[in-house]
């Protein structure tokens, strides 16, 4: 009901615009109903809060398999699409999640991880791989995440995760690449946040003796709080609500040791994070105005002892600094001032910090194991902080939005204008959809000439004799006064400022620091000093130490950020994309709470509206005409198993034969195209119900012939386990055994709710039914009884009674897992001594009194599968209850009035008589075969 009130996917509203979007975002709300659509992009609005069952594992089992418009919209849905496309197309699939700082991204991104890593396999590699990407994440969020005055678990850098998977869909590696970390947190932030939670987690977690040797309390005991260090105290914020950062960094040294960091090695890591502390506690006492000296030495020291470096050599380093001059590079060393000093000292604190968070990504890295491998598809998860407007914005925001206006450029692209022209190009009837396209923008800040973009002014100015941030921004102002970006760009000299028309909405950056933080550079000496340290990790830290000197002038900030975002672009530009937008519902960050305004803000900027538009017009999926031929020729019988036209008139003809009208698909120049992405998920469901058929039928063929010695095995270990224990049955003591009774293979419904626990292989399959007691006595119902290789499954049955017609001709009947038993649990039945079809299953919630004409085989297959598996005789059976409460006993008697069988009364089973208890059963060896060898048909 909920869903004709509140559309799922916005493209059905009745008459879109930004305010009914937005309005019925709202309303979904206030529902719970985080997750909406826009066709194929899921929309998601953070909660700020946990909802009860939403990602339940029952929840998660629901959406394995399912097509998309089987199930309400959820990150699980569009993950499940990814996994399918990825192994349906072997194409690489990618995620792009966009939105604003504090809007859920990080979030989105671990949920398709969990369930990845749910839906794949299990063996010990898999496991491996699985490990190391669940486990990746507290780790990287404790060095890469922060509190910031928007978000408390804000990713302060982004990543770009690559899983490798195997033609099964098992993972098999993978890889992630890091963007941006903001290592300037780590020497100043604005009030009231944080610098990276591994601080706080090291100074509230750390044992009594880590904390003797990292020097985190006094010798008296003392315990140093985040207050204790000028670094932490800056921001006067040291605690997140509800985080708890001791347990937090159990969590991290947990995954360290998944990432396979040794002990030893993870307490390098924890002294070098308790230097950075340290030298931020290093102050400096001004000689002359410009010499300067170390004013606590004992300080400075104690962080040179965290480093293994020679205190004197760090000091030198980073109080003087060496001028080098004339042809030959001759060397002065000069004292440098207190300002000087203090910039040298967080240079070397922030270098420290982003190159551990490399080596961490590293050591992640060396444990998933990137395979070189053509055959291995990927699915790549792009998580990169949102776009950012502060009160004051600098160089680091400027990157970050500049990467955000990058993935909104390539949104642009593949959503709307490239699904255009393509429409155009391919001859496809098309009326144009107008939207706001930010090439502008993207080339006003990256263009390297015609006109100059700000990238590469900054360069310039950099390079030029007395670089400074005022010039810099003066020559902005001059260069784009009179050009194209003039719309995007307002200089504001008076107060070294500048504003930049993003996307998003307009964004005043200072340029204060611009020309600093986009050079990047480390003076030499602590380089230097930092290679002969006698700590491998410092020294690892540093490699270029080694290196000879290079005279070129290294890659700016901007450089780097350009080259880094152009590969990433180029990479995603390779993948199948799927599309996740955010959204933050306020600025509080509080539960419950719809701030319209804020809202309707991202609705429009995001280009929801134009989406829907587009997709209302447009066509949800195209494919050239031999690639949708090949995969769906199955699918008719107008194309399969012959067909001798071409492929462009089989498309249409697999079209036709699922009775699709001509206005729901057309035919370009060399692609088809189909509007509803329903009706590929129906083609799909329809070729693999067909594959599945034509396999059944070579395997039937395969089993009848070849699997002989298999099926003999069992019928031997069966009849042995009853001969001379119960009577027999006429009827079936010679019976052949075919394992399958119920066309399992061929009922999709009934395997998805196997499937649900995992990758299982039958092994056995009938027809039962299961005595059920009442007041009024006893009676038969309906049930299904299934033997896995790793359980044993009492289903009920019954038709569904939806009085929806569509839902109930798709799915006739409703299953229902009674009980699910571990194979290794199942150590015995009982069974009577006269020639019945009764066997009690125990159970701890409750036994299982079940009538299966196939017992025999039942039990030479629970044999064969557990070799500890026994058979117990009596006439007289107790059927206990739940926990071994209550029961009822039951009685077996020969009853003469019986011809055939055994008849149910109350709690008698009245039995006909049977052959006698040694009858042999006629068991033939099968004929042994020159070419096929013997096989277990359910193995592997």
């Amino acid at each position: 009901m909920a869903s004709r009130v509140l559309p799922e996917d916005f493209v059905l509203l009745s008459k879109p615009d930004n305010d009914s979007i937005n309005d019925h975002l709202k309303k979904r709300f206030s529902s719970d109903l985080i997750y909406s659509y826009v066709g194929h992009v899921l929309i998601s609005v953070n909660p700020y809060k946990a909802i009860k069952g939403l990602y339940d594992d029952r929840v998660l089992k629901d959406y394995k398999g399912k097509q998309r418009f089987e199930m309400a919209p959820h990150v699980y849905a569009l993950a499940d699409t990814m996994y399918r496309s990825m192994l349906n197309d072997r194409s690489n699939q990618c995620v792009i999640i966009s939105g604003e700082s504090g809007a859920g991204k990080t979030e989105a991104s671990k949920k398709i991880m969990h369930f990845i890593a749910a839906v794949s396999g299990s063996n010990p590699r898999v496991q491996h791989v699985k490990s190391v990407v669940l486990e990746s994440n507290p780790l990287l969020e404790a060095f890469g995440n922060a509190k910031t005055i928007r978000n408390n678990n804000s990713s302060r850098f982004g990543k770009y995760m690559e899983i490798q998977f195997d033609i099964g869909g098992d993972p098999e590696g993978g890889r992630i690449n890091n963007y941006l970390l903001e290592k300037s947190r780590v020497v100043a932030r604005s009030e009231g946040e944080r610098s990276f939670h591994i601080f706080y987690q090291l100074l509230a977690g750390s044992d009594n003796n880590l904390k003797a040797e990292l020097g985190l309390k006094s010798d008296d005991g003392h315990v140093f709080g985040p207050d204790y260090f000028h670094y932490l105290h800056l921001s006067n914020c040291y605690t997140v609500d509800q985080v708890n950062d001791a347990e937090e960094f159990a969590d991290t040294v947990k995954a360290m040791g998944i990432m396979g960091i040794s002990a030893e090695q993870q307490t390098e890591v924890f002294r070098v994070l308790a230097a950075i502390l340290y030298l931020g506690n290093v102050e400096f006492s001004a000689l002359s105005d410009d010499e300067s000296a170390i004013a606590n030495p004992g300080v400075l020291e104690f962080a040179a002892y965290l480093l293994r470096i020679d205190p004197h050599l760090l000091s030198q380093a980073i109080t003087h600094r060496v001028i080098t001059s004339g042809k030959r590079l001759s060397a002065a060393n000069k004292t440098q001032s207190v300002e000087e000093s203090i910039y040298s000292r967080d240079a070397f604190a922030k270098a420290l910090y982003s190159r551990l968070f490399d080596w961490v990504i590293a050591r992640v890295n060396t444990a998933l194991g990137w395979l070189q491998d053509p055959d291995c598809i990927s699915i790549g998860i792009l998580d990169i902080y949102g776009f950012e407007i502060f009160q004051k914005n600098g160089f680091e925001q400027f990157c970050i939005n500049f990467v955000n206006e990058k993935l909104q450029q390539i949104f642009i692209q593949l959503t709307l204008k490239a699904e255009q022209e393509e429409y155009h190009s391919e001859g496809v009837e098309w009326k144009d959809v107008s939207y706001n396209d930010n090439k502008p923008c993207c080339d006003l800040i990256e263009a390297k000439k015609d006109p100059i973009g700000l990238f590469a002014l900054l360069n310039d100015v950099t390079k030029a004799p007395k670089p400074s941030d005022e010039k810099f921004l003066k020559m902005a102002c001059e260069r784009l006064a009179d050009c194209k970006f003039n719309k995007f760009f307002q200089g504001q000299l008076s107060s070294n400022q500048f504003v930049v028309t993003h996307y998003a909405g307009p964004v005043t950056y200072n340029a204060d620091g611009f020309i600093d933080r986009n050079t990047d550079r480390l003076k030499n000496d602590l380089i230097n000093v930092s290679g002969i340290s006698e700590s491998w990790l410092v020294r690892d830290l540093f490699p270029e130490a080694s290196l000879e000197a290079d005279r070129r002038s290294p890659p700016t900030a901007g450089d780097r950020i350009k080259e880094s975002i152009g590969a990433l672009v180029a990479t995603l530009s390779r993948c199948t994309p799927h599309y996740i937008r955010c959204i933050k519902p306020n600025e509080k960050k509080k539960a419950g709470d719809y701030d319209s305004q804020l809202v309707l803000h991202q609705v429009k900027y995001l280009g929801l509206l134009e989406n829907i538009r587009v997709r209302r017009l447009g066509f949800a999926y195209r494919a050239p005409y031999d690639k949708f031929f090949y995969q769906f020729q199955v699918v008719s019988t107008d194309t399969w198993p012959k067909f001798s036209g071409d492929h462009r008139s089989g498309c249409e003809l697999i079209l036709k034969s699922i009775g699709l009208s001509s206005k729901n698909y057309a035919l370009g120049k060399t692609k088809v195209f189909v509007r509803e992405p329903e009706t590929i998920d129906q083609l799909q469901q329809l070729r693999d119900q067909r594959v599945v058929e034509y396999a059944n039928r070579i395997q039937r063929f395969y089993l009848r012939h070849a699997l002989g010695d298999y099926f003999y095995n069992i019928q031997v270990l069966a009849n042995e386990m009853v001969r001379n224990q119960k009577e027999r049955r006429p009827t079936s003591i010679n019976r052949t055994f075919k394992g399958d009774y119920i066309n399992y293979r061929d009922n999709f419904m009934l395997k998805a709710v196997v499937e649900s626990y995992g990758k299982e292989k039958l092994v056995f399959a009938d027809r039962a039914n299961e005595v059920e007691f009442g007041l009024m006595g006893s009676k038969l119902k309906r049930r299904l009884v299934l033997v896995t290789d790793q359980a044993f499954y009492v289903i009920a049955v019954s038709k569904n009674k939806d009085k929806d017609k569509a839902a109930k001709a798709k799915k006739p009947y409703v299953y229902e897992v009674k009980k699910r038993i571990a194979l290794p649990s199942v150590r015995s039945v009982t069974v009577s001594t006269l020639a019945d079809n009764f066997v009690l299953l125990p159970s701890p919630d409750g036994d299982a009194l079940l009538e299966i004409r196939r017992k025999t085989e039942m039990l030479g297959v629970l044999k064969k599968y557990n070799a500890g598996f026994v058979v117990n005789v009596s006439d007289a059976m107790q059927v206990t209850g739940k926990g071994g409460k209550g029961g009822n006993a039951m009685q077996f008697v020969v009853d003469p009035l019986v011809e055939k069988g055994a008849t149910l009364k109350g709690k008698k089973v009245l039995v006909a008589q049977g052959l006698p208890k040694n009858t042999e059963a006629k068991i033939e060896k099968p004929a042994e075969m020159a070419v096929v060898q013997s096989v277990d048909p359910y193995s592997g």
